[in-house]
């Protein structure tokens, strides 16, 4: 796993937040997104293991996962369908992430890594 973390983003201004707490960081390449997500946390409720996939930057939600039952993420995230799909993809996942999982939505987890709270300085 790779250790430079400085062109990374997530869902919290401060990147360890976002990766130990929320599980979820990614950065943006020529052609897809590079995401890095929780799959376990620790007795603190730490995410401690984490696991990378990759989406192109032109996948389009409804077809990639048409089976999702939008209204109830509407009523998860609190705004119409319209106004969840205006959000840039990684919000996008991570909405999805957080209403049905990583597995249904990134795919399973066969090589869990640790990224310890030093390496993203």
């Amino acid at each position: 796993m790779e250790k430079n973390y400085e062109n990374y983003t997530g869902i919290d201004a401060d990147l360890e937040t976002s990766l130990f707490e929320y599980g979820f960081i990614w950065t943006k390449n020529e052609n897809d997104y590079h995401f890095i997500y929780g799959v376990e946390v620790n007795n603190e409720y730490i995410y401690n293991k984490f696991e990378q996939s990759s989406i192109p930057i032109d996948t389009n939600p409804i077809d990639e996962w048409g089976w999702i039952n939008w209204d109830d993420v509407e009523k998860f995230c609190g705004m119409n369908k319209e106004e969840f799909l205006k959000q840039d993809l990684p919000y996008i996942i991570y909405d999805l992430v957080s209403y049905y999982g990583y597995e249904d939505i990134l795919g399973s987890s066969y090589s869990p890594f640790e990224i310890n709270k030093g390496d993203l300085k």
